[in-house]
């Protein structure tokens, strides 16, 4: 439906302002998303909760159940969970409070009074019959690892993994350093 298209560009466009700053979360958001809007494979995935009529009599889905892997809303929220602008907590400010994990993330995520275009319950776990197969993480990536569109890693101070593969990088390279400058001092034998 339209209106659907229309609620989600605008609610995305003002997302963006908080999970842009964390590249693969942002990436993660929009997989998500692209996945429950546009994917072939939505019925091994999701269930239609309920319908409304549209004025021409065809059916609109308004409300939907997505399953999801454990791994899943984990990596997603993972990746988003330390992301602050001008001081504010993204994950503490949709959930209205500071003690957000996955469950109430996508439970808000899911809300159409606040972020959805349309009303989405998250079941998130292994698969509940054969008909229903929960999405796999795969496509996901942590915030610490560049997305697979190419985007670079998150910053540290939206992404701890993201200061400590920095640490062990900068460690590596200092090694690195010392061992050659140990080889250059290393007097010439004849």
């Amino acid at each position: 439906d339209a209106a659907q298209i229309t609620t989600l560009a605008t609610r995305l466009i003002m997302a963006a302002n908080f999970w842009k700053e964390c590249a693969s979360c942002w990436a993660n958001l929009k997989t998500l998303l692209c996945q429950q809007m546009c994917s072939p494979d939505q019925s091994t995935f999701m269930e239609i909760l309920e319908t409304y009529p549209t004025s021409t009599g065809s059916l609109v889905a308004s409300s939907f159940q997505t399953s999801i892997t454990e791994e899943y809303a984990a990596k997603f929220f993972d990746s988003c969970k330390d992301i602050t602008m001008f001081g504010i907590n993204a994950v503490g400010l949709i959930c209205g409070d500071m003690d957000c994990g996955y469950e109430r993330l996508l439970e808000e995520l899911g809300n159409n009074s606040t972020q959805a275009p349309f009303l989405t319950e998250y079941y998130v776990g292994d698969s509940r019959s054969e008909m229903i197969i929960p999405l796999e993480a795969d496509v996901l990536t942590h915030c610490w690892e560049p997305t697979l569109q190419g985007e670079e890693a998150c910053a540290c101070d939206n992404c701890p993994g993201a200061c400590e593969k920095k640490k062990k990088k900068n460690k590596k390279q200092k090694e690195k350093n010392v061992n050659k400058n140990k080889k250059k001092k290393q007097p010439k034998t004849l």
